[in-house]
């Protein structure tokens, strides 16, 4: 069996290749620069960010388990260890510690150092399986006082016992390590005014955050009262759009398409700019799914099963659900992004990964722990093929509505018209074409989007 320093060490150069390979792979700081500049990540840079923190936090705990395991195998077997032995294994878990600082001051430091990417940060990200306040957590340990004061222990001991660690400089299996212990204590820093410093500097993040939190949570629960309570205020009248259509529409969709409706009755009319207030999102049935070759994982494939088609942020959360369901409407717009297949299936598989997460009723792009409708499409194409979604400033925060969709498809060349059912001469049929492209384009910045569709089929 290998001896137990030798398994650690093995394992602390791995940690130290990967520790590396995290420095190279960080997010650039013109990546960075954009994100605070423009007050968001886009969900490429937000896949960025959430893929390289998902590996520095299992680079982070590794090194942790390696630290616990020196100090393990060191006190199971301190009986049978000579001097050299018992310092073979503090020189490993002391340069675990000292890669474990490194990592943390370069992501505190140099990566998190704005409040925007710090908030960024903070966000769950379930595809990863990473709670949130993960940076507040991570910061909340660097300035620990414990800790610190361990820190400047093992500082010390190394300090008073610096001949025993020339000594290993020779020794068979730690010998390297030891040689290159200055290197590892050179990332760090134990003056105590460098951590009064951080320390400050963590008690000025937490209470920025605090406030911000507090009015978030004010500000959202009451638009989330409001949001629910008029979600739930529709007229009982029939729908337009018969069950036969629905299905038939089938036939007439693809993988990507999306769907902007609009109920003539409900109460979100009055709260969503333009006059189509939802959007959805046809991913496929499973037929088309497995004909596309989409990849997805087992969980995923439970849920996108049976007559599920569409993903769909409603006020119970982003659920696969059946056309029936979706079309249940007055009036809808279908929309195609003019992207290949390739870029077709990479957006559904990165926005399906988004399934089960709650409602966005603050309508906050920034976030990706909650979506709303719209940001369902933002999430799954954006950025693919050079196609960009305008995303608006309102009220302060980047928004993309149903409305925007349909303006970015009618004035650009990254999404076209494909068909409308419910407007002018579309009233009892789905009408697809040029006649479709003018229909859609009336319903869109005119008198008609506060006057209502009465307006709109008087004119037409």
């Amino acid at each position: 069996m290998d001896d137990p320093v030798t398994r650690l060490l093995s394992t602390l150069r791995a940690l130290h290749q990967a520790s590396d390979q995290l420095e190279v792979d960080a997010p650039s700081q013109n990546t960075l620069n954009g994100i605070i500049e423009s007050g968001l990540a886009r969900p490429a840079e937000d896949e960025l960010l959430a893929y390289w923190f998902a590996r520095y936090l299992s680079v982070r705990q590794s090194l942790w388990n390696l630290i616990n395991d020196c100090i393990e195998s060191h006190g199971k077997q301190a009986h049978e260890l000579s001097d050299e032995q018992v310092w073979s294994h503090f020189v490993v878990g002391y340069c675990a510690a000292c890669l474990l600082i490194r990592n943390d001051q370069a992501f505190l430091f140099d990566i998190a150092k704005h409040s925007v990417v710090q908030r960024k940060f903070n966000e769950a990200f379930t595809q990863y399986r990473i709670p949130r306040k993960q940076y507040t957590r991570i910061f909340s340990a660097f300035v620990d006082r414990r800790d610190a004061l361990r820190l400047y222990d093992a500082v010390h001991d190394a300090r008073k016992n610096r001949e025993m660690l020339q000594r290993l400089c020779s020794d068979p299996v730690v010998g390297d390590l030891a040689k290159e212990l200055p290197v590892f204590e050179s990332w760090l820093d134990a003056r105590k005014r460098t951590y009064l410093q951080r320390l400050m500097a963590y008690v000025s993040h937490k209470w920025r955050r605090k406030s911000v939190v507090v009015l978030n949570h004010m500000l959202s629960s009451a638009v989330e009262n409001v949001g629910r309570a008029a979600s739930e205020m529709i007229l009982s009248l029939d729908k337009h759009v018969s069950t036969s259509l629905r299905i038939q529409m089938l036939d007439n969709l693809k993988p990507g398409d999306v769907l902007v409706t609009r109920h003539d009755t409900a109460l979100t009319n009055l709260f969503i700019p333009g006059f189509w207030p939802h959007a959805a999102l046809y991913v496929g049935t499973v037929d088309e799914r497995e004909a596309m070759g989409i990849k997805i994982d087992s969980d995923t494939e439970a849920k996108w099963c049976g007559q599920a088609c569409i993903l769909e942020a409603l006020k119970d959360g982003v659920r696969f659900r059946p056309i029936t369901d979706t079309l249940a409407v007055d009036k809808f717009v279908v929309l195609r992004p003019n992207l290949g297949a390739a870029d077709i299936r990479l957006g559904i598989e990165r926005v399906v990964r988004h399934e089960g997460k709650l409602y966005n009723f603050d309508f906050d792009f920034f976030s990706s722990e909650r979506l709303v409708c719209s940001e369902v499409v933002y999430r799954a194409f954006d950025g693919l093929g050079g196609l960009t979604f305008p995303l608006t400033e309102r009220a302060g925060r980047y928004t993309l509505s149903p409305e925007d969709l349909i303006n970015f498809a009618v004035q650009s060349d990254s999404m076209h018209v494909v068909g409308v059912y419910g407007v002018g001469v579309s009233r009892n049929e789905y009408t697809t074409g040029e006649i479709a492209q003018t229909l859609v384009q009336s319903t869109i910045n005119s008198d008609l989007n506060h006057d209502g569709d009465v307006r709109l089929q008087a004119d037409t």
